[in-house]
């Protein structure tokens, strides 16, 4: 399908996962154990398909004063990548476990980025487009302390060309921005997707509705619906993906991992609908794992066979 998957990576992060042994507000709380990756939303789907034996070099800015540690941990996972070297640090996202196993999240903002970054990115990008063949670029993430979103489409948008497709994970675009950039992919979860829309979305019709009516700009829209599964809708098919219940240790990457293994079972051949299944079920199966921790096809496999879908319409 695609000779080339690149994902672009504008804020990327140091996912740090701690757990506590007590949570005392008085007191110093101890610290069990910790984790930390190298995240962020396009990391975290180039980990993933490198894991599952399909690669997606990654592509982004990083911060002069961790870039080390950070590049140190992709290279670790596998992850051919070639990042920009900023003046600054690479946020580092908080994940606390306390003792009743409840989880806090906290993403910072990240550093801003200058224009000669910027544009010293655009070339490392065009590099990997030319003559390459047919090219899927990967935007996902939150943006940099200083990137609007108006911003970030232009960049985007800057290389849109023939044999050049955009696959979206990102909370700031609207449907006005879905339909100007008329994307190969995009993957929000439920919260994303009513933000996109302007709407509630309440009852699950009005999700397959307007998972639907997308289709006249996406080729491919994947909703997560956390516990509760995945909505999937092409041009030509879609499905309701249900998955089963398992212990969740962390969900943090969890959509990313469905997207990633969604492309890699596309690059494989599967019909869209059993791309969606298996990337669902990978989703469910990185719940499972600490941390960012990456899935395998092994996990992926086990779980395949809990999950059930039916078309929709």
């Amino acid at each position: 399908m695609f000779d080339k998957i690149v994902t672009i990576s504008l804020n990327p992060a140091l996912d740090v996962t701690i757990w506590l042994t007590t949570m005392d507000f008085a007191e110093p709380n101890q610290a069990a154990r910790e984790e930390i990756f190298a995240g962020g939303k396009s990391v975290n789907i180039s980990r993933v398909m490198t894991s599952l034996g399909m690669p997606a070099k990654a592509l982004g800015l990083c911060g002069k004063e961790n870039a080390g540690r950070f590049l140190k941990l992709l290279e670790q996972d596998g992850v051919s990548n070639d990042f920009v070297r900023l003046e600054g640090s690479t946020r580092e996202n908080l994940t606390i476990v306390i003792p009743d196993k409840r989880v806090l999240k906290i993403n910072r903002a990240g550093f801003p980025v200058s224009i000669e970054g910027m544009k010293q990115l655009r070339a490392k990008v065009e590099e990997e487009i030319q003559g390459n063949g047919k090219i899927l670029l990967v935007f996902a993430g939150s943006l940099p302390a200083n990137l609007t979103p108006e911003s970030y489409k232009a960049f985007l948008l800057s290389f849109r060309r023939e044999g050049v497709c955009f696959a979206l994970d990102n909370s700031f675009f609207h449907l006005s921005d879905i339909a100007e950039i008329c994307p190969f992919l995009i993957k929000p979860n439920l919260l994303e997707f009513r933000q996109m829309s302007g709407s509630d979305l309440r009852t699950e019709q009005s999700i397959v509705k307007l998972a639907r009516s997308l289709t006249a700009h996406v080729d491919h829209v994947l909703v997560s619906l956390g516990a509760k599964g995945m909505i999937y809708a092409g041009q030509d098919s879609g499905c309701r993906i249900y998955s089963p219940q398992v212990p969740v240790r962390s969900t943090v990457g969890a959509g990313d991992t469905s997207l990633a293994a969604f492309l890699c079972a596309l690059q494989r051949g599967m019909a869209p609908c059993d791309a969606a299944v298996y990337g669902a079920a990978a989703g469910t199966a990185s719940v499972m794992l600490d941390g960012t921790g990456i899935v395998s096809g092994k996990m992926i496999d086990s779980i395949l066979p809990q999950m059930t879908s039916k078309g929709i319409r």
